[in-house]
């Protein structure tokens, strides 16, 4: 047996494994990213609200945000301590994804996006038509 054929015929299936191959985004990514689309969200209905020409659509946000400092706490504050005990519960878990996690978070990245896209087709129409 020559040296090549020894080099080319090594076994590297236990150096990598189905289970230690990225399948995507991570737990913690996909949460990041959940909560970066929220505070966007945050950022442009607040623009969108000062610029007197839009209203908060939604009826549970515009009886309890009032002010800056009660959007804070509802809109950075809260979520990102939903975030924190999301992740510690994952951790404790031992790191196991679950399919059902997987799916809200993703149902929520998708919802977020629409409303981001929402607000965008507003920014457009508070520049150019009005």
């Amino acid at each position: 047996m020559s040296i090549k054929q020894n080099v080319l015929s090594v076994d590297l299936s236990d150096k990598i494994s189905p289970s230690s191959a990225k399948r995507g985004f991570s737990f913690y990514e996909k949460l990041a990213f959940l909560y970066l689309l929220n505070l966007i969200d945050w950022l442009c209905t607040e623009a969108l609200l000062l610029s007197g020409r839009f209203y908060e659509a939604n009826p549970l946000m515009s009886g309890l945000i009032t002010g800056f400092w009660s959007a804070f706490i509802i809109k950075a504050v809260l979520p990102l301590g939903m975030i924190i005990i999301c992740s510690v519960i994952y951790r404790l878990s031992g790191g196991v994804e679950s399919l059902a996690a997987d799916i809200i978070i993703y149902i929520g990245i998708a919802l977020y996006a629409l409303v981001n896209l929402w607000h965008i087709f507003n920014f457009v129409l508070l520049f150019f038509v009005f």
